[in-house]
């Protein structure tokens, strides 16, 4: 904003200027006429050069301002932007035209029809024989017919049910639409928790480097002092190196982490992005389901989606028998016809159609035979669904108590490994021992560190599985 403001003060002072210039009765001092108009001249330029430039130099500066996302923020944007929710927003406009398409066949056709023809007839080759008196050809003979053409289905079950089956197969399309979007929001939800888990730790490296160079320094002093000796010191120094080559591990796993959720939330690689969550990693927030097995039975799109083909599938069988019935259906036209178009005169034809089949070499009986064979399939689809969708739902309710078990031991843990190091570290202080005790005491810190991220990210990956498994995730976590 304020790069826009200084290009219009810019732009107006210009503009000023360039009146003044070009205006001789403001002028207190005469300036040749060519000179003043080398200056306007170039007054033009700037002021041509700042119009035109100043959108690009916004354009910049919004892309280079980074954007700030929390993970509710991260989720809406991939629900917006992500490829396979904008694919799956293909499809379901796909199932919205096939159902038009199935109600334009039970709906009245009409077309505006215009022919002209010129025959010329082999009177021999017409007859199989010449005839005596005849001409051998006869013609040329010109028509020209102009009008309107319409028909319409009067009784046509099958149609019917081929339309009322679209009907079910676009509400399967809609299901499948918000299984797209649950299964972006449990990925987005998972790479954002891997990303908050790898910034926890680079905090954890980055103090276990501090705590490492402190501790460097305290073998020094006691080198000094005569109290350490040199092992001491090399021990110290190597655990330096080995806790900052840990912080470039993870600060590396922060950019893989980065570009994952880039890809899913379909941005530009130009556009720079600023993650705000990172304080909320260490929480364990609850997740109020009263029955998720029932829950999930009742809400998960996938099982709705099944219902629905189901009834498509019901439908499709009603259609192929269907076919079997009569079928009665009225078309005509009016046209005006005639040997030129100036000696036309009115006409008009009608008829009903009555159409019932007979012997069509077995067509009609397998595909009755097939359509109940479909829906068959969609019964026994809809039924391993169903135990597959209870079972995820069991195994994330262990999941998530098992993973809050570890939380509080991965703290408990970390709690007194800190205190090891303490304890350790005033042990050496005092020369009461070697600082092998300080670097084993480093390796349980660094190892109760990656117990309790681990924990936390265990736990909250579980929550967002139980939520995916009980199709409540989009609503859990986009109105937190």
């Amino acid at each position: 904003m304020n790069i826009q403001n200084a290009i219009l003060r810019r732009i107006s002072l210009l503009t000023g200027w360039l009146v003044c210039c070009a205006s001789p009765r403001n002028l207190t001092v005469r300036v040749p006429a060519a000179a003043r108009t080398l200056l306007a001249v170039r007054l033009c330029a700037l002021l041509l050069g700042s119009v035109m430039l100043g959108p690009t130099l916004l354009a910049q500066t919004a892309q280079t301002a980074p954007l700030q996302l929390t993970l509710k923020d991260s989720i809406a944007l991939a629900l917006k932007q992500n490829i396979d929710v904008q694919v799956a927003n293909i499809n379901l406009a796909t199932s919205q035209q096939d159902r038009k398409i199935a109600r334009s066949a039970l709906l009245p056709q009409a077309s505006l029809k215009a022919t002209e023809e010129v025959q010329r007839f082999n009177v021999q080759a017409f007859i199989g024989e010449s005839i005596t008196g005849l001409p051998k050809n006869i013609g040329p003979f010109q028509s020209v017919n102009v009008g309107p053409r319409f028909s319409t289905p009067i009784f046509d079950l099958s149609l019917l049910r081929k339309y009322q089956a679209s009907g079910h197969q676009l509400e399967a399309s809609k299901e499948d639409e918000k299984s797209t979007r649950e299964e972006t929001v449990l990925l987005t939800t998972a790479q954002y928790l891997a990303l908050l888990r790898a910034e926890a730790s680079v905090k954890a490296a980055e103090s276990r480097v501090q705590l490492a160079e402190s501790l460097s320094k305290q073998a020094h002093d006691l080198l000094s002092s005569g109290v350490a000796t040199n092992i001491d010191v090399s021990r110290a120094e190597v655990r330096v190196l080995t806790e900052r080559q840990a912080l470039i591990d993870a600060q590396s796993e922060i950019e893989s982490n980065t570009f994952a959720l880039r890809r899913i939330l379909n941005v530009p690689d130009s556009q720079q992005l600023e993650f705000l969550d990172a304080d909320t990693f260490s929480e364990t927030p609850l997740l109020d389901i009263p029955d998720p097995v029932s829950t999930a039975l009742s809400k998960r799109p996938e099982l709705l989606a099944l219902l629905q083909r189901q009834e498509a599938a019901k439908d499709d069988r009603k259609s192929a028998a269907a076919e079997s019935l009569p079928k009665l259906a009225f078309a005509g036209g009016w046209n005006e016809q005639g040997r030129t178009l100036q000696s036309m005169d009115p006409g008009y034809d009608y008829q009903v159609s009555f159409n019932v089949p007979i012997f069509t070499g077995g067509r009609l009986s397998a595909e009755r035979k097939n359509a109940a064979l479909a829906e068959k399939k969609v019964e026994q689809q809809l039924l391993d669904a169903r135990n597959r969708v209870e079972e995820q739902v069991r195994d994330g309710l262990v999941e998530l108590q098992a993973s809050r078990s570890d939380v509080d031991l991965g703290q408990q843990r970390l709690q007194l490994a800190n205190q090891e190091v303490e304890l350790a570290r005033g042990r050496f202080s005092e020369g009461v021992t070697d600082n092998i005790e300080v670097t084993t005491a480093q390796d349980e810190l660094a190892h109760a560190n990656d117990v309790e991220i681990g924990a936390l990210y265990r736990y909250n990956i579980a929550r967002a599985n139980l939520a995916r498994a009980a199709g409540v995730i989009e609503q859990v976590y986009l109105q937190q």
